[in-house]
């Protein structure tokens, strides 16, 4: 579970160094974060094969066009939902950190999308393994409380994101729980594409635009 939930990020700060050395810096750092990602899902192959359990356990749901719409129709209320988050985050006086000024900057040059787009589609595929596949399912098979599981993941999941700042936190926690009640309606699969849409707008989109209003 531990894997699962911190591993990787626990990790993350050894590949940075190795990058860091490597003479790796600015956009293409961001990197480490999804190199660590690999390696703790290496590990939970391997947790899973030792459970005598496969990837049919976490990755589950239907996959359809129906469940494509509905995760879109949940991303568009996490954006409105963002929106006032990030509003009330300023009235609280919370700050920014150091990813949110990096992504809300753009990019300095066209080759940096790669960097962003690796991070952003890596981090919807593994994220989505992680704290809704495997985490919420083994929880609920050791506690039998599906709300502590969902809330466990949710807390784990905003927590990942402290290099964001506080208030992209907050705007995290609620992104969360909607992408958990999408993956408790509908499976991973419909959590997946609420992830990965997202992170192509914010990873992709979003970063090209910023080049053309240089």
């Amino acid at each position: 579970m531990a894997v699962s939930l911190i591993g990787f990020w626990m990790i993350t700060p050894l590949y940075r160094e190795l990058m860091t050395s490597l003479g790796v810096s600015g956009v293409w750092a961001v990197l480490s974060y999804t190199l660590a990602q690999v390696t703790g899902f290496a590990l939970l192959l391997l947790i899973m094969r030792w459970e005598n359990s496969g990837l049919g356990t976490v990755w589950f749901g239907d996959k359809g066009l129906r469940t494509f719409l509905e995760s879109l129709a949940f991303l568009a209320a996490a954006w409105v939902l963002w929106g006032f988050l990030y509003w009330l985050g300023g009235q609280l006086g919370l700050g920014t950190g150091y990813l949110e000024e990096l992504t809300r900057r753009g990019l300095n040059q066209p080759s940096e999308i790669i960097a962003f787009l690796i991070w952003g589609i890596s981090a919807a595929f593994f994220e989505e393994t992680f704290y809704r596949g495997y985490s919420i399912t083994r929880l609920y098979s050791l506690t039998g409380s599906l709300i502590l599981s969902a809330a466990t993941s949710i807390a784990f999941f905003t927590l990942l994101h402290l290099y964001f700042g506080p208030r992209i936190m907050l705007c995290i926690l609620g992104w969360a729980i909607l992408d958990t009640w999408l993956f408790l309606r509908r499976g991973t699969y419909a959590s997946f594409y609420y992830h990965l849409v997202n992170n192509l707008l914010v990873y992709g989109l979003f970063p090209a635009l910023s080049l053309l209003r240089r």
